[in-house]
Order: structure tokens, then C-alpha cells, then sequence
């Protein structure tokens, strides 16, 4: 049996459905390698984040951090979106794909979480960035959770991945003002790693919710 799928719109955008066909089809690359590349570009865009530590980063080196950081990002979410595609619409699924499909993602966002905590430039701002992460973690082990115990697994927000993506990407358009503004990460940053925080506490009580209410039902109908 396969595992639940989160709705993408972007799976049924001709773009998206056209590379796993190319890659499934024309290329020996496995569903759980384009996971395993996740990790890669999250380390990408962890390295990007540092990048604003550095004493030579230059106001010119700067405009381009935020396009590293956007890189990073989305060929991420591209890598999460096609392995599940070349696996299962373009027959490569295997056995352990489960393993792959989750655990990658784990490490990317603890990697773009924690980089965006180094970002803000402060002890602060890196607590933010750990507490960020672990929050992250566990609301993909709430979702898992509905799963063992028989339930739905519940991919809802308000700060489920995408969502938290996209947030983390609206930040790195803003800080492309970084080098007119030179205090804007100490601000930004901190700030929507707080609003990551609260999402994620909000998402895992009302997936718990979601979760206990189908087994409640379920129970009451045996």
C-alpha cells in the first residue's frame, strides 16, 4: 500500500509533469536519489544563509545571497515534488521509498531553518532558528502519527512545508534590500522565524485535533 500523498497543485502543472516523465523515462535516476538531492540543496542554501557572516561579503556579493537562498529553496521543493512523481506516476516505486520520501526531508528543513536563524545574526535569532527546526520536526511526526495509529495523516496548516517555504522565500526577496538597509536581517529574519514557530505549534495542535476526532468516530461506529 502505498503511503498518503500531500495535494500539490503544482503536480498537475504541465512543467512539473513534463520532468518526471524525463527523468523517469530518460534518465536511471531512482525516486529516492532525487530525495536524497534535497538534502543537497539545502545545504545550498544553509551555506548561502552563512554566506552573510563572512567579512567579504561585499553589498554586491550580498544581492546575490538572497538568489543563492531562493536556489536553495525551491530546487528543494522541485526535488520533493519529482521523486514522488517519478515513483509513482512514472513506475519507480520501491519498497523503502517510504524511508526516502521522509526522513531527506527532515534534514532539509532543519538545514534552511537553522541557516535562516544564522541569517538574523544573533544568539536570538539562532534559537529562533533550533526551536524553528524542532517545531518543523514535529509536525511531521504529528502527521506520521495519525498515520501508526490508524487515522489520516493530516498534511494542514497554517505553517506546513510549503507554507513555511514560501515564507522562508518572501524573506530572501526582502533581504535583497540588505545592502541599503544594513540591519534588515537582524529584524527579519528573527521575526519570521517567530511566525514559523507559532505556525508550527498551531499546525501540530490541529492535526492532533484532526487525528483524535477520526479516532474517536472510528471508535464510536465499532
Amino acid at each position: 500500500m502505498s503511503a498518503p500523498r500531500r495535494e500539490i497543485k503544482s503536480r498537475d502543472t504541465k512543467w512539473a509533469q513534463a520532468l518526471a516523465k524525463f527523468v523517469a523515462q530518460k534518465t536511471n535516476i531512482t525516486p529516492n536519489a532525487i530525495s536524497v538531492m534535497s538534502v543537497f540543496f539545502g545545504v545550498i542554501a544553509l551555506c548561502a544563509y552563512c554566506l552573510y557572516l563572512t567579512p567579504v561579503a561585499s553589498d554586491r556579493l550580498r544581492f546575490f545571497i538572497p538568489i543563492l537562498i531562493i536556489f536553495g529553496i525551491q530546487m528543494r521543493l522541485i526535488c520533493n515534488l519529482i521523486d514522488g512523481m517519478v515513483a509513482i506516476e512514472g513506475g519507480k516505486h520501491s519498497v523503502i521509498g517510504g524511508i526516502y520520501n521522509e526522513f531527506p526531508d527532515r534534514i532539509s528543513d532543519t538545514l534552511i531553518l537553522i541557516g535562516a536563524g544564522i541569517a538574523g545574526m544573533s544568539m536570538y535569532s539562532l534559537m529562533l532558528g533550533i526551536i524553528a527546526a524542532l517545531l518543523a520536526v514535529l509536525t511531521a511526526y504529528t502527521r506520521l502519527l495519525g498515520g501508526t495509529l490508524g487515522a489520516n495523516q493530516y498534511f494542514i496548516g497554517p505553517m506546513a512545508k510549503q507554507h513555511r517555504m514560501a515564507l522562508l522565500t518572501a524573506a530572501a526577496l526582502i533581504s535583497l534590500f540588505q545592502p541599503l538597509l544594513p540591519s534588515l536581517n537582524e529584524i527579519l529574519y528573527p521575526s519570521v522565524l517567530l511566525v514559523v514557530s507559532l505556525g508550527c505549534i498551531i499546525t501540530v495542535w490541529r492535526r492532533l485535533n484532526y487525528i483524535k476526532k477520526e479516532l474517536l468516530q472510528t471508535d464510536s461506529n465499532q
